[in-house]
């Protein structure tokens, strides 16, 4: 049971609502500003917690993208890193060998990613399941290859980066944080990658929630049921592969925004590994839990590595027994950093205690404090005119009962409210006993 109950489509609901998108929307907003408060938790003041903030971004896009594949229409796809790689190269030839500008590859990026998309996307007509993971996971191995293979175009193993000055994303003058000094140009990548991600995550949920995205949920709850029902099942899948290839192409070019460099391990096995993982961790099948996961990918790795580094923050009494053990199992591993294996660890503990993610967890937690009450509109459009019927020609209405709840009861129970009055047995009407005779 919750603590607070709110009726849908009352003033208090839509407070509720609107109070947590304008606190969504102010600290998105007061992290350009947080360098002039004095106030930046989490160093947000600072040019390289901004630009980890900007590959958050980014990789929120990418992992959005693989959910539209994976969350809702049902298919296991591995080889999402190679979308993302072919995005971020589009993007960076274009800028260091002719010029471009950073938005002009965007468009660019999104229509080839889209096209390589779908094409990698046909195996996914006669294949699902286990067997289409390995076909996507190649793509995602070759595709470093390629890199290599085509050295001269992709700079090979030395990687891809502009000229010096060129194409540099320098603040124009007419924003705020233009003379900020080194975060001036962070910010204005922030606010470049905001943009996009919010027209992409609003584009993904209308998708979701029109005709389109309810056939693609009804070729993931059921392919068979789908079909009979007049679902397109080879369109949609190939249709839905490359959406999520454009979504990977524009967080490629956005990393190139960010930092202006790609190089084969950059977009390798362990990205395509990360991404649905970050996936999960965030909850898949949701169009917000492509944040918490982004998060997870970028800062727990980093924090991770710095406290079985430095174990940096940690009391001076506990690092006279953790930095021995630390050393030791490092050695137990060739000298290599045992960050790894902590978060290996930690991802397994994560995903026992939340098994539907993060953002299932926090619905959960949202649901023991506040309740919304369903109320729809159709119901909430009778009520108003049956009190507007029976209003009196005094102008104030009778207390009429409020039939929103019962009427919701009534149909989940298989009941519906109907106004005709009940039917009569009379000495007149045949009853029929079990085996169908009439007496």
């Amino acid at each position: 049971m919750s603590m607070i109950k709110i009726k849908q489509g009352t003033p208090a609901h839509r407070a509720y609502v609107w109070g947590a998108w304008l606190f969504v929307a102010f600290v998105l907003v007061y992290v350009v500003f947080a360098y002039k408060t004095g106030f930046a938790p989490g160093s947000i003041d600072k040019p390289f917690r901004i630009s980890q903030i900007n590959d958050v971004v980014a990789y929120a896009v990418a992992i959005l993208g693989l959910n539209l594949v994976i969350g809702y229409s049902g298919q296991l796809s591995l080889g999402h890193s190679a979308f993302v790689g072919l995005g971020a190269y589009t993007t960076i030839i274009l800028v260091s060998d002719h010029n471009w500008s950073y938005f002009a590859t965007i468009p660019v990026a999104a229509a080839l990613c889209f096209v390589i998309g779908m094409i990698v996307g046909l195996p996914a007509l006669r294949i699902r399941g286990l067997y289409l993971a390995i076909v996507t996971l190649s793509v995602a191995f070759v595709f470093p290859t390629l890199v290599l293979k085509y050295g001269s175009l992709t700079g090979g193993p030395n990687g891809k980066k502009p000229a010096r000055g060129r194409a540099k994303l320098d603040p124009p003058s007419w924003v705020p944080f233009h003379d900020a000094g080194r975060i001036a140009a962070p910010l204005w990548i922030y606010s470049i990658c905001m943009v996009i991600a919010i027209a992409l995550f609003l584009l993904a949920r209308n998708f979701v929630k029109s005709r389109p995205g309810r056939a693609l949920i009804a070729v993931r709850d059921n392919q068979t049921s789908a079909a009979v029902s007049g679902v397109n099942l080879p369109m949609y899948k190939a249709l839905t592969f490359g959406m999520s290839a454009a979504f990977g192409g524009i967080a490629g070019s956005m990393l190139m925004m960010n930092r202006p460099f790609a190089s084969d391990i950059q977009f390798g096995l362990n990205l395509a590994i990360f991404l649905v993982v970050g996936l999960v961790i965030g909850g898949a099948g949701t169009i917000s839990g492509a944040v918490p996961g982004a998060l997870v990918y970028v800062f727990v790795p980093y924090f991770m590595s710095a406290w079985t580094t430095e174990q940096s923050g940690m009391p001076p009494g506990l690092q006279q027994i953790t930095k021995p053990l630390f050393s030791w199992l490092s050695k137990q591993q060739g000298g290599g950093s045992i960050a790894g294996v902590f978060f290996g660890v930690l991802l397994l503990i994560a995903v026992f205690i939340l098994p539907g993610g993060i953002i299932d967890g926090l619905r959960r937690l949202r649901a023991r404090i506040i309740t919304v009450v369903p109320n729809p509109s159709w119901l909430r459009s009778r009520n108003r005119s049956t009190a507007h019927t029976l209003a009196p020609a005094g102008g104030i209405p009778p207390s009429q009962p409020d039939l929103g709840t019962d009427a919701i009861d009534a149909s989940s129970a298989g009941h519906q409210p109907s106004d005709e009055p009940e039917h009569e047995i009379s000495e007149h009407t045949p009853l029929r006993t079990p085996q169908g005779r009439n007496q």
